[in-house]
């Protein structure tokens, strides 16, 4: 049944009251009243609606105007426009005032996340949800733990752990396999203890720096392990002859677009493969700002050529993976690289979303709004769409189906 617009009208009408009713009861208090005079009342509901908004759902379809979401338990309960969907007169609404609803972004290649500070900040930025994809700082067990302890604390992003970088002993990183049997049991070690993925180094040379690598056979065995157990394989690689391996190993996407020219019939194998890349743009322009060199710029071209031959983009920047700057929060220097290298605004949406969503192993509970999934959204005053500057442009933040900011 639809709601007429009269109705909806008047239901608008009988919120505004008890909206008003809730900030005089706030401002009575000792404490007086809040800037998020409403927020205390509509955190304290576990059904409430967004209405009057611009959806862009992150499955790369065109933005739907006067739509509706209504969330449920921390959950996406309903989809739809103000002329199709009913919302029940007992649910509280939230006028956006034609805002946009995007899922809540997700940046899938960070360091530096064991920390409450740096969660804290990505969250209440519309970065619901961060992808360690390499612990130095503590052991695994310590890691998982801390990823344990702040699960339930909707103020913090989410943290996807993939624990320490598995290596070869000598090699880029900090945890070593030393044979395919050893693989076999460090993998199930890792998965037992905790990890939500698997990183590994598939790297030799870098800025004239070498390093043991691991062997193809390992490779293999760390992802038919991993696999088994239900987590993905993330491989850092920076030069392009080592795609072949990370292919021929069956690695699920690969960190950091390379820094040297992709033939384009690498990229073909990746897209055919479907291999995600994670362009971590923001780190080959620190890189290239500070050594004068052009990884930006090639890397830039690469990534250009991987999305128009059909290859899939999961964002993600390297935050804390070098002593570059790095943007905190949300990836807007990552963002307007990507658009420099081609991609539109509504591929670099997806990117951030769905796509990130499936690097993170949790395609089937985030990435898009849709029923069922969990109700992480941001919402901007203006439309991304146009000017990626609308990105800063924050109205709100839900996580978990809990507004934890509003501006």
């Amino acid at each position: 049944m639809s709601l007429s617009n009269t109705a909806f009208s008047q239901r608008r009408i009988l919120n505004r009251f008890q909206r008003a009713a809730v900030i005089l009861i706030l401002c009575t208090l000792p404490s007086g009243c809040s800037d998020n005079d409403y927020l205390t009342s509509i955190n304290g509901s576990s059904t409430f609606a967004l209405v009057n908004a611009y959806l862009i759902d992150g499955t790369g379809a065109g933005a739907v105007a006067n739509s509706v979401v209504i969330i449920e338990g921390g959950l996406i309960k309903s989809v739809g426009t103000g002329n199709s969907l009913h919302i029940p007169l007992s649910v509280e609404t939230i006028d956006l005032k034609g805002a946009y609803i995007l899922p809540g972004l997700m940046n899938t290649h960070v360091h530096g996340a064991y920390n409450e500070s740096n969660l804290m900040e990505w969250a209440k930025t519309g970065v619901t949800t961060v992808r360690d994809l390499g612990n130095f700082s503590t052991s695994p067990e310590q890691g998982f733990a801390f990823r344990n302890r702040v699960a339930d604390k909707n103020e913090y992003s989410r943290l996807v752990a993939a624990g320490p970088m598995v290596t070869a002993p000598g090699g880029y990183g900090n945890y070593p396999v030393t044979s395919v049997s050893d693989a076999f049991y460090k993998i199930n070690q890792l998965i037992d203890q905790g990890a939500d993925l698997i990183k590994i180094a598939i790297e030799d040379n870098l800025q004239g720096r070498t390093w043991k690598m691991l062997s193809l056979d390992e490779i293999r065995q760390i992802v038919k392990t991993a696999h088994s157990r239900n987590r993905r394989v993330a491989a850092h690689i920076s030069n392009s002859i080592h795609i072949k391996t990370a292919l021929e190993g069956g690695v699920d996407d690969v960190d950091h677009m390379t820094y040297d020219y992709v033939p384009d019939s690498v990229i073909a194998s990746m897209v055919q493969n479907n291999i995600y890349w994670i362009p971590t743009l923001e780190l080959w322009k620190g890189v290239s700002d500070r050594y004068g060199n052009n990884y930006i710029t090639i890397a830039k071209n690469n990534l250009g050529r991987f999305v128009k031959a059909g290859g899939k983009v999961a964002l993600g920047t390297d935050f804390d993976g070098y002593t570059t700057p790095f943007d905190l929060g949300m990836p807007i220097t990552e963002i307007k690289l990507m658009k420099e290298s081609g991609m539109s605004l509504m591929e670099i949406i997806t990117a951030g979303t769905l796509n990130a969503a499936y690097a993170c192993g949790m395609d089937d509970k985030l990435g898009s709004v849709v029923p069922g999934k969990i109700a992480d959204l941001l919402i901007l005053r203006s439309s991304p769409l146009e000017n990626p500057e609308a990105f800063l442009n924050i109205k709100m933040v839900i996580h978990n189906g809990q507004i934890i900011k509003t501006y």
